[in-house]
């Protein structure tokens, strides 16, 4: 009879988990619903792998599933979710094994599981989760080197292209803006390198004040910056022209005003642009009024 049951019972949890994988799989694939389909799944499996150990199937499964819930939650549904399986089912092996309730299961296993078993169990789950956050840490170490421009501490060229082909980054607010310094070269000349890069890296303080701190910003090379918002074209002119008056009004170590190039480029009214086409937009406008910038000052354009 336990046979049967035992055999019953891995049929109606494979069934579960098939089923489970399908419909979070069409969640997530059809519906674009990724956060729901893991969170239901990881709901699907805590309660298959909380029902089976209880239930008193064979020894080897117990093991099996259980050691493997440390190994495969973390990388299956990330940090947060995986986790708080871990945690679930060490405090579901304490109470099972190291209170009253272990007379509920002690009939169902031999004494050197019920001995053995949670201490594995929870050292595999504390090494799991150790080695979890450790790849999860160096893994966004790293992210950040690749990403990150190291003069500024804003994000890179490579990371601000990646992102505008993003299809997340498609929305019919999107705006990007494109800054550039006026008169780097000539405060090179002047002044020395060290207040021209005062004048690269004061940019996104200026950009931040103006747009806020959760908006994209990047520098796309020399001093040349992009900003990704999502605002209505009016408002996103508005933030330029607030971010070129804060810039003016810069009173820093060397360099006394900052003087911005802005070209800005919205989904609004390019509905046909893609965001690459809207950076394009955007980089000409840019120059445009850097061409005015220099007109007005009567300066020759060849010495930026």
């Amino acid at each position: 009879m336990n046979i049967i049951r035992h055999a019953t019972l891995m049929t109606i949890t494979s069934i579960i988990l098939v089923a489970g994988f399908a419909f979070t799989g069409i969640l997530a694939d059809v519906f674009r619903k990724d956060k729901a389909s893991s969170v239901i799944m990881a709901f699907i499996l805590t309660g298959v792998f909380t029902v089976f150990p209880i239930s008193g199937g064979n020894e080897g499964f117990a093991v099996l599933w259980l050691l493997l819930i440390p190994l495969f939650s973390i990388s299956l549904f990330g940090m947060k979710i995986g986790i708080g399986m871990n945690v679930y089912f060490t405090l579901l092996v304490i109470v099972l094994f190291y209170t009253p309730l272990n007379t509920y299961i002690s009939d169902l296993y031999t004494d050197n599981f019920m001995k053995r078993f949670p201490v594995l169990f929870i050292a595999d789950s504390a090494t799991a989760q150790f080695l979890a956050m450790s790849m999860e840490y160096y893994y966004k170490i790293t992210r950040l080197q690749v990403y990150t421009d190291d003069m500024t501490g804003v994000y890179n060229r490579k990371y601000f292209i990646e992102r505008i082909e993003s299809p997340e980054v498609l929305r019919d607010d999107l705006c990007i803006s494109v800054i550039d310094v006026n008169g780097l070269k000539e405060t090179n000349d002047t002044l020395g390198h060290v207040a021209g890069d005062e004048l690269i890296c004061v940019v996104p303080l200026f950009a931040r004040k103006a747009f806020g701190n959760s908006v994209l910003i990047a520098r796309l090379g020399g001093d040349e910056f992009a900003v990704v918002t999502y605002d209505s074209a009016e408002e996103a002119m508005k933030k330029a022209e607030a971010m070129k008056a804060f810039a003016a009004q810069h009173k820093g170590k060397l360099v006394q005003g900052v003087f911005l190039s802005v070209g800005t480029a919205c989904r609004s009214e390019y509905k046909d642009l893609s965001p690459e086409g809207l950076f394009q937009t955007a980089d000409k406008f840019m120059y445009e009024d850097k061409s005015a910038y220099y007109r007005q000052k009567g300066h020759d354009r060849r010495r930026r």
